[in-house]
Protein backbone atom coordinates (compact mmCIF):
# COMPACT_ATOMS: atom_id res chain seq x y z
CA UNK A 1 0.00 0.00 0.00
CA UNK A 2 1.06 3.65 -0.36
CA UNK A 3 0.91 6.11 2.53
CA UNK A 4 0.01 9.77 1.97
CA UNK A 5 3.73 10.43 2.41
CA UNK A 6 4.25 8.45 -0.86
CA UNK A 7 6.12 5.73 1.10
CA UNK A 8 5.28 2.20 0.08
CA UNK A 9 4.33 0.09 3.08
CA UNK A 10 3.77 -3.65 3.30
CA UNK A 11 0.29 -4.32 4.70
CA UNK A 12 0.18 -7.56 6.71
CA UNK A 13 -3.36 -8.98 6.83
CA UNK A 14 -3.07 -12.67 7.80
CA UNK A 15 -3.23 -13.74 11.44
CA UNK A 16 0.08 -15.64 11.43
CA UNK A 17 1.97 -12.81 9.73
CA UNK A 18 0.55 -10.09 11.98
CA UNK A 19 1.26 -12.06 15.16
CA UNK A 20 4.83 -12.78 14.00
CA UNK A 21 5.49 -9.10 13.23
CA UNK A 22 4.17 -7.97 16.61
CA UNK A 23 6.37 -10.47 18.44
CA UNK A 24 9.59 -10.12 16.47
CA UNK A 25 12.41 -7.82 17.69
CA UNK A 26 13.40 -7.46 14.03
CA UNK A 27 10.52 -4.99 13.52
CA UNK A 28 11.23 -1.63 15.18
CA UNK A 29 8.83 1.18 16.09
CA UNK A 30 11.75 3.42 17.10
CA UNK A 31 13.11 3.21 13.57
CA UNK A 32 10.41 5.63 12.39
CA UNK A 33 12.22 8.44 14.15
CA UNK A 34 14.09 10.96 12.08
CA UNK A 35 17.78 10.23 11.98
CA UNK A 36 17.41 6.45 12.14
CA UNK A 37 19.39 4.81 9.38
CA UNK A 38 16.51 2.57 8.30
CA UNK A 39 13.69 5.14 8.47
CA UNK A 40 11.92 6.10 5.24
CA UNK A 41 12.48 9.86 5.42
CA UNK A 42 9.10 10.94 4.09
CA UNK A 43 7.24 8.70 6.54
CA UNK A 44 9.42 9.79 9.47
CA UNK A 45 9.01 13.49 8.68
CA UNK A 46 5.25 13.18 8.39
CA UNK A 47 4.82 11.17 11.59
CA UNK A 48 3.23 13.01 14.53
CA UNK A 49 5.58 14.26 17.26
CA UNK A 50 6.75 11.31 19.30
CA UNK A 51 6.72 12.28 22.94
CA UNK A 52 9.71 11.00 24.88
CA UNK A 53 8.60 8.28 27.25
CA UNK A 54 5.78 6.97 25.14
CA UNK A 55 5.50 3.21 25.50
CA UNK A 56 4.15 2.97 21.96
CA UNK A 57 7.20 4.51 20.34
CA UNK A 58 10.14 2.79 22.04
CA UNK A 59 11.79 -0.59 21.58
CA UNK A 60 13.38 -2.74 24.29
CA UNK A 61 15.36 -2.16 26.44
CA UNK A 62 13.93 1.35 27.03
CA UNK A 63 10.40 0.07 26.45
CA UNK A 64 10.95 -2.70 28.99
CA UNK A 65 12.28 -0.24 31.58
CA UNK A 66 9.37 2.18 31.15
CA UNK A 67 6.75 -0.55 31.14
CA UNK A 68 8.11 -2.15 34.30
CA UNK A 69 7.62 1.12 36.22
CA UNK A 70 3.86 1.29 35.63
CA UNK A 71 2.90 -2.34 35.12
CA UNK A 72 2.06 -2.79 38.81
CA UNK A 73 -0.86 -0.40 38.39
CA UNK A 74 -2.49 -2.69 35.83
CA UNK A 75 -2.16 -6.11 37.47
CA UNK A 76 -5.25 -8.38 37.51
CA UNK A 77 -5.57 -7.85 41.27
CA UNK A 78 -5.50 -4.05 40.90
CA UNK A 79 -8.07 -4.15 38.11
CA UNK A 80 -10.40 -6.34 40.19
CA UNK A 81 -10.09 -3.83 43.02
CA UNK A 82 -11.48 -1.24 40.59
CA UNK A 83 -14.42 -3.39 39.45
CA UNK A 84 -16.84 -2.44 42.30
CA UNK A 85 -16.03 1.22 41.65
CA UNK A 86 -16.70 0.69 37.91
CA UNK A 87 -20.06 -0.96 38.65
CA UNK A 88 -21.10 1.92 40.93
CA UNK A 89 -20.01 4.45 38.33
CA UNK A 90 -21.88 2.66 35.53
CA UNK A 91 -25.04 2.54 37.64
CA UNK A 92 -24.72 6.23 38.51
CA UNK A 93 -24.40 7.14 34.84
CA UNK A 94 -27.41 4.99 33.96
CA UNK A 95 -29.41 6.60 36.78
CA UNK A 96 -28.46 10.03 35.43
CA UNK A 97 -29.55 9.31 31.85
CA UNK A 98 -31.71 12.16 30.63
CA UNK A 99 -34.91 11.78 28.69
CA UNK A 100 -33.99 10.16 25.35
CA UNK A 101 -32.63 10.60 22.82
CA UNK A 102 -29.13 11.09 24.22
CA UNK A 103 -25.62 10.69 22.87
CA UNK A 104 -24.10 7.51 24.30
CA UNK A 105 -20.60 9.03 24.26
CA UNK A 106 -21.51 12.09 26.32
CA UNK A 107 -23.91 10.25 28.61
CA UNK A 108 -21.86 7.13 29.34
CA UNK A 109 -18.67 6.19 27.48
CA UNK A 110 -16.63 9.37 27.95
CA UNK A 111 -17.29 9.98 31.68
CA UNK A 112 -17.03 6.25 32.48
CA UNK A 113 -13.54 6.06 30.91
CA UNK A 114 -12.36 9.39 32.30
CA UNK A 115 -13.26 8.68 35.93
CA UNK A 116 -11.65 5.24 35.89
CA UNK A 117 -8.45 6.66 34.42
CA UNK A 118 -8.41 9.32 37.11
CA UNK A 119 -8.71 6.50 39.65
CA UNK A 120 -5.61 4.93 38.06
CA UNK A 121 -3.81 8.28 38.25
CA UNK A 122 -4.70 8.56 41.95
CA UNK A 123 -6.79 11.73 41.61
CA UNK A 124 -9.06 12.65 44.53
CA UNK A 125 -12.76 12.56 43.63
CA UNK A 126 -13.38 16.09 44.90
CA UNK A 127 -13.10 18.66 42.14
CA UNK A 128 -12.82 16.15 39.31
CA UNK A 129 -15.48 17.54 36.99
CA UNK A 130 -13.28 20.26 35.48
CA UNK A 131 -10.60 17.67 34.76
CA UNK A 132 -13.11 15.25 33.22
CA UNK A 133 -14.20 17.95 30.79
CA UNK A 134 -10.61 18.28 29.58
CA UNK A 135 -10.62 14.61 28.55
CA UNK A 136 -12.66 15.45 25.46
CA UNK A 137 -9.40 16.67 23.97
CA UNK A 138 -8.05 13.11 24.10
CA UNK A 139 -11.02 11.48 22.36
CA UNK A 140 -10.24 10.39 18.80
CA UNK A 141 -13.88 10.82 17.83
CA UNK A 142 -14.18 14.30 19.36
CA UNK A 143 -15.77 17.06 17.29
CA UNK A 144 -13.41 19.65 18.80
CA UNK A 145 -11.18 21.68 16.52
CA UNK A 146 -7.42 21.18 16.66
CA UNK A 147 -7.07 24.45 18.57
CA UNK A 148 -9.67 23.36 21.13
CA UNK A 149 -7.98 19.99 21.55
CA UNK A 150 -4.62 21.67 22.13
CA UNK A 151 -6.15 24.02 24.72
CA UNK A 152 -7.66 21.10 26.66
CA UNK A 153 -4.40 19.14 26.41
CA UNK A 154 -2.47 22.10 27.85
CA UNK A 155 -5.01 22.43 30.66
CA UNK A 156 -4.63 18.75 31.46
CA UNK A 157 -0.83 19.05 31.41
CA UNK A 158 -0.98 21.94 33.88
CA UNK A 159 -3.22 19.83 36.11
CA UNK A 160 -0.80 16.87 35.98
CA UNK A 161 2.20 19.12 36.70
CA UNK A 162 0.38 20.55 39.72
CA UNK A 163 -0.34 17.03 40.97
CA UNK A 164 3.28 16.03 40.52
CA UNK A 165 4.54 19.09 42.38
CA UNK A 166 2.14 18.37 45.26
CA UNK A 167 3.25 14.73 45.32
CA UNK A 168 6.88 15.80 45.60
CA UNK A 169 6.10 18.16 48.45
CA UNK A 170 3.89 15.77 50.42
CA UNK A 171 5.41 12.47 49.29
CA UNK A 172 1.95 10.99 49.69
CA UNK A 173 0.46 10.75 46.19
CA UNK A 174 -1.32 7.54 45.29
CA UNK A 175 -1.76 5.72 41.99
CA UNK A 176 0.25 6.39 38.88
CA UNK A 177 1.29 9.89 39.90
CA UNK A 178 2.79 8.56 43.14
CA UNK A 179 4.54 5.63 41.45
CA UNK A 180 6.06 7.79 38.73
CA UNK A 181 7.08 10.53 41.15
CA UNK A 182 8.89 7.95 43.27
CA UNK A 183 10.61 6.46 40.22
CA UNK A 184 11.74 9.91 39.10
CA UNK A 185 12.81 11.47 42.40
CA UNK A 186 14.05 8.53 44.44
CA UNK A 187 15.17 5.82 42.05
CA UNK A 188 16.22 7.92 39.03
CA UNK A 189 14.58 5.37 36.74
CA UNK A 190 12.81 8.11 34.77
CA UNK A 191 13.84 11.37 33.18
CA UNK A 192 11.55 14.35 33.68
CA UNK A 193 10.46 14.13 30.03
CA UNK A 194 9.70 10.43 30.35
CA UNK A 195 7.60 11.07 33.45
CA UNK A 196 5.30 13.52 31.65
CA UNK A 197 5.36 11.41 28.51
CA UNK A 198 4.14 8.28 30.26
CA UNK A 199 1.21 10.02 31.90
CA UNK A 200 0.22 11.86 28.74
CA UNK A 201 0.49 8.78 26.54
CA UNK A 202 -1.36 6.40 28.88
CA UNK A 203 -4.20 8.85 29.51
CA UNK A 204 -4.40 10.21 25.96
CA UNK A 205 -4.25 6.91 24.12
CA UNK A 206 -6.10 4.98 26.81
CA UNK A 207 -9.08 7.32 26.99
CA UNK A 208 -9.49 7.83 23.27
CA UNK A 209 -9.32 4.13 22.49
CA UNK A 210 -11.62 3.16 25.37
CA UNK A 211 -14.33 5.63 24.37
CA UNK A 212 -14.19 4.57 20.72
CA UNK A 213 -14.24 0.89 21.66
CA UNK A 214 -17.16 1.19 24.09
CA UNK A 215 -19.17 3.20 21.57
CA UNK A 216 -18.63 0.72 18.74
CA UNK A 217 -19.40 -2.16 21.11
CA UNK A 218 -22.66 -0.56 22.24
CA UNK A 219 -23.64 0.00 18.63
CA UNK A 220 -23.00 -3.66 17.78
CA UNK A 221 -25.05 -4.87 20.75
CA UNK A 222 -27.94 -2.58 19.81
CA UNK A 223 -27.91 -3.93 16.25
CA UNK A 224 -28.05 -7.52 17.54
CA UNK A 225 -30.93 -7.27 20.04
CA UNK A 226 -31.52 -11.02 20.29
CA UNK A 227 -27.95 -11.69 21.43
CA UNK A 228 -27.96 -8.56 23.61
CA UNK A 229 -31.05 -9.87 25.38
CA UNK A 230 -29.30 -13.11 26.34
CA UNK A 231 -26.65 -11.31 28.41
CA UNK A 232 -28.75 -10.14 31.34
CA UNK A 233 -27.96 -12.19 34.44
CA UNK A 234 -25.25 -14.20 32.70
CA UNK A 235 -21.74 -13.02 33.72
CA UNK A 236 -20.04 -15.95 31.95
CA UNK A 237 -21.82 -15.11 28.71
CA UNK A 238 -20.93 -11.43 29.14
CA UNK A 239 -17.23 -12.34 29.18
CA UNK A 240 -17.61 -14.31 25.96
CA UNK A 241 -19.56 -11.45 24.35
CA UNK A 242 -16.85 -8.96 25.32
CA UNK A 243 -14.16 -11.08 23.68
CA UNK A 244 -16.24 -11.15 20.49
CA UNK A 245 -16.76 -7.39 20.64
CA UNK A 246 -13.02 -6.93 21.02
CA UNK A 247 -12.37 -9.18 18.02
CA UNK A 248 -14.91 -7.51 15.78
CA UNK A 249 -14.94 -3.88 16.84
CA UNK A 250 -11.45 -2.54 17.49
CA UNK A 251 -11.69 1.10 16.37
CA UNK A 252 -8.80 1.05 13.91
CA UNK A 253 -6.24 -1.20 12.29
CA UNK A 254 -4.83 -1.97 15.72
CA UNK A 255 -1.18 -1.84 14.71
CA UNK A 256 1.37 0.88 14.03
CA UNK A 257 4.02 0.97 11.32
CA UNK A 258 7.32 -0.75 11.99
CA UNK A 259 10.61 -0.94 10.13
CA UNK A 260 12.30 -4.25 9.42
CA UNK A 261 15.86 -4.02 10.75
CA UNK A 262 16.84 -7.21 8.92
CA UNK A 263 15.40 -9.55 6.31
CA UNK A 264 12.52 -11.48 7.91
CA UNK A 265 10.85 -14.60 6.47
CA UNK A 266 7.11 -14.72 7.21
CA UNK A 267 4.60 -17.35 6.20
CA UNK A 268 3.36 -15.15 3.35
CA UNK A 269 6.79 -14.06 2.13
CA UNK A 270 10.00 -12.26 3.04
CA UNK A 271 10.11 -8.68 4.32
CA UNK A 272 13.33 -6.96 3.25
CA UNK A 273 15.51 -4.98 5.62
CA UNK A 274 14.45 -1.32 5.71
CA UNK A 275 10.89 -2.00 4.54
CA UNK A 276 8.02 -0.32 6.39
CA UNK A 277 5.31 -2.74 7.54
CA UNK A 278 1.80 -2.08 8.86
CA UNK A 279 0.34 -5.08 10.74
CA UNK A 280 -3.46 -4.98 10.50
CA UNK A 281 -4.85 -6.49 13.69
CA UNK A 282 -8.36 -5.75 12.44
CA UNK A 283 -7.75 -7.97 9.41
CA UNK A 284 -5.98 -10.67 11.44
CA UNK A 285 -9.02 -10.86 13.72
CA UNK A 286 -11.15 -11.73 10.68
CA UNK A 287 -8.83 -14.36 9.23
CA UNK A 288 -11.18 -17.16 8.21
CA UNK A 289 -8.47 -19.69 9.01
CA UNK A 290 -8.93 -18.87 12.71
CA UNK A 291 -12.43 -17.39 12.84
CA UNK A 292 -15.16 -19.23 10.87
CA UNK A 293 -17.75 -16.82 9.44
CA UNK A 294 -15.45 -13.99 10.52
CA UNK A 295 -17.78 -11.07 9.79
CA UNK A 296 -20.57 -12.45 11.98
CA UNK A 297 -21.10 -11.30 15.58
CA UNK A 298 -21.43 -14.39 17.76
CA UNK A 299 -21.41 -14.10 21.55
CA UNK A 300 -20.89 -17.88 21.77
CA UNK A 301 -17.73 -17.91 19.60
CA UNK A 302 -15.20 -20.39 20.98
CA UNK A 303 -12.29 -20.52 20.69
CA UNK A 304 -11.68 -16.83 20.13
CA UNK A 305 -7.91 -16.23 19.91
CA UNK A 306 -8.19 -12.59 18.82
CA UNK A 307 -5.22 -10.25 19.13
CA UNK A 308 -7.17 -7.03 19.69
CA UNK A 309 -4.65 -6.00 22.35
CA UNK A 310 -1.65 -6.87 20.23
CA UNK A 311 1.00 -9.45 20.95
CA UNK A 312 4.58 -9.54 22.15
CA UNK A 313 6.46 -6.70 23.92
CA UNK A 314 3.87 -4.07 22.99
CA UNK A 315 0.87 -6.08 24.23
CA UNK A 316 -1.53 -3.43 25.51
CA UNK A 317 -0.66 -2.45 29.08
CA UNK A 318 -4.29 -1.54 29.75
CA UNK A 319 -5.82 -4.75 28.36
CA UNK A 320 -7.14 -5.85 31.75
CA UNK A 321 -8.68 -2.45 32.41
CA UNK A 322 -10.31 -2.36 28.97
CA UNK A 323 -11.77 -5.84 29.43
CA UNK A 324 -13.15 -4.97 32.83
CA UNK A 325 -14.67 -1.71 31.54
CA UNK A 326 -16.41 -3.51 28.70
CA UNK A 327 -17.63 -6.34 30.94
CA UNK A 328 -19.15 -3.88 33.40
CA UNK A 329 -20.67 -1.75 30.64
CA UNK A 330 -22.22 -4.71 28.84
CA UNK A 331 -23.55 -6.32 32.02
CA UNK A 332 -25.09 -3.16 33.45
CA UNK A 333 -26.65 -2.11 30.13
CA UNK A 334 -28.05 -5.61 29.54
CA UNK A 335 -29.58 -5.79 33.00
CA UNK A 336 -30.81 -2.23 33.39
CA UNK A 337 -31.36 -0.85 29.87
CA UNK A 338 -32.33 -3.90 27.77
CA UNK A 339 -34.49 -1.67 25.53
CA UNK A 340 -31.44 0.25 24.30
CA UNK A 341 -31.82 1.07 20.60
CA UNK A 342 -30.63 3.52 17.97
CA UNK A 343 -32.39 6.88 17.84
CA UNK A 344 -31.51 7.26 14.14
CA UNK A 345 -31.49 4.79 11.24
CA UNK A 346 -28.27 2.77 11.19
CA UNK A 347 -27.51 4.06 7.69
CA UNK A 348 -27.30 7.60 9.10
CA UNK A 349 -24.46 6.81 11.51
CA UNK A 350 -21.29 8.64 10.52
CA UNK A 351 -17.83 7.18 11.14
CA UNK A 352 -14.60 9.12 11.45
CA UNK A 353 -11.52 7.95 9.60
CA UNK A 354 -8.60 10.04 10.79
CA UNK A 355 -5.90 7.45 10.26
CA UNK A 356 -5.81 6.33 13.91
CA UNK A 357 -9.35 5.14 14.47
CA UNK A 358 -12.63 4.54 12.73
CA UNK A 359 -14.98 5.59 15.45
CA UNK A 360 -18.39 7.13 15.87
CA UNK A 361 -18.28 10.83 16.80
CA UNK A 362 -21.75 10.35 18.30
CA UNK A 363 -24.15 7.48 18.95
CA UNK A 364 -27.74 8.73 19.36
CA UNK A 365 -29.68 6.24 21.50
CA UNK A 366 -33.16 5.90 22.90
CA UNK A 367 -34.56 3.55 25.54
CA UNK A 368 -37.39 2.88 27.95
CA UNK A 369 -36.84 4.02 31.56
CA UNK A 370 -33.89 2.11 33.08
CA UNK A 371 -34.65 -0.68 35.50
CA UNK A 372 -33.76 0.12 39.14
CA UNK A 373 -30.58 -1.18 40.67
CA UNK A 374 -30.93 -4.48 42.45
CA UNK A 375 -30.47 -4.24 46.20
CA UNK A 376 -27.12 -5.58 47.37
Amino acid sequence: MTFPTTDEVVLAVRYDDVRAILASPAFSVEALRLGHADAPLALARDAPPRMVGSLMNTDPPDHTRLRRIVTGLFTPARIEELRPRAIRLADELIDDLKKPPVDFIEAFAAPFSAHLLLDILGTPEDGREDVVRQFDGFTFTSSLTVAERMRKAHEFNRYVIAQLMEARLLRSAAGMVGALTEARDEDNRLTEEELYGLIYAIVGVGHGTAVAMMTRAACTLIRHPRQFGRLAGSPAQVKSAVEELLRLDIPGEGGQPRIATEDVALSSGTISKGAAVLPSVASANRDEGYFPDPDAFDIHRSPNPHIAFGHGPHYCLGAGLARMQLQVMVQRLAERVPTLRLAVPARDLQYTNDGATRGLPSLPITFDPPRPQRAG
